[in-house]
């Protein structure tokens, strides 16, 4: 059936064969009074305009962090188990003057954890992974097994003679052991410096060091070894035991 020229009973410009166009035009929004412009732009334009500045934000902040934002770990000391750091927040705070730093893009970090809680002890596995531990203040236990583990420095390799000298009689030796997959003993290494006792340090205790065996250690991965002989500097420094004491005469006791 030839159907080219078959007649309909509508016309081409029937309302039937038009596109259907149910937006409300230019045409017919000057017809409109104040308050159903402002309905109109809500239904229409407002949530596109929210949802881009949202995305335009996000963007960005993405931006600024990546090329812009540049933070820096200055020094991370982690304060594990019994051997707590009452007042960490006026510790860190001090070592921000001591290192001389002004930027909030300067990170210095002095943390409690509790090992005990699985969160604490996740979170430890990863920070050291990660490199950003730099320092451990723990108790002897702790401080067996991150040894065993090999995750500890050898003192007298990373510090200066001087400045080991001032520790020498606190030192603490211990040994790294290599094990299979079931935990048994392979071998044991030599026993070396991996430790400080400073349970008796006047700057421990002047910042609220709660631990009868709290003993330093530094993690074998740090890449801030300088900003690490400082901090070691600091604690046997007369001058840092007595501003620790001023500070907590001058702060709101709890």
């Amino acid at each position: 059936m030839n159907i080219d020229n078959k007649k309909t009973a509508l016309e081409d410009d029937s309302l039937l064969y038009q596109k259907r166009d149910d937006s409300l035009g230019k045409k017919d929004t000057s017809n409109l009074n104040r308050s159903q412009k402002v309905g109109y732009f809500k239904d229409y334009y407002l949530r596109t305009i929210i949802i881009a500045f949202i995305i335009l934000i996000a963007v960005g902040s993405l931006v600024y962090t990546m090329f812009f934002r540049h933070q820096t770990t200055i020094l991370s000391v982690a304060f594990i188990n019994e051997a707590w750091m009452a007042d960490t927040d006026l510790l860190g705070e001090n070592l921000r003057g001591y290192y001389e730093l002004t930027s909030k893009d300067e990170l210095l970090d002095c943390t409690n954890y509790n090992l005990e809680e699985y969160g604490d002890q996740m979170k430890m596995t990863t920070l050291i992974a990660a490199q950003a531990i730099d320092v451990l203040v723990c108790p002897e236990d702790v401080f067996q097994q991150y040894s065993e583990l090999g995750y500890l420095t050898d003192l007298s390799e990373l510090l200066p003679a001087d400045l080991y000298a001032q520790y020498e009689d606190l030192i603490i030796e211990s040994s790294a052991v290599e094990t299979d997959t079931d935990g048994t003993v392979l071998e044991t290494y030599p026993a070396a410096p991996h430790g400080i006792d400073i349970s008796e340090n006047a700057v421990y205790q002047a910042y609220g060091g709660l631990g009868e065996k709290a003993i330093l250690c530094v993690i074998s991965n740090t890449e801030r070894t300088d900003n690490v002989i400082r901090f070691l500097e600091y604690l046997v420094s007369p001058a840092s035991a007595e501003a620790a004491e001023a500070a907590q005469e001058e702060s709101p006791q709890t």
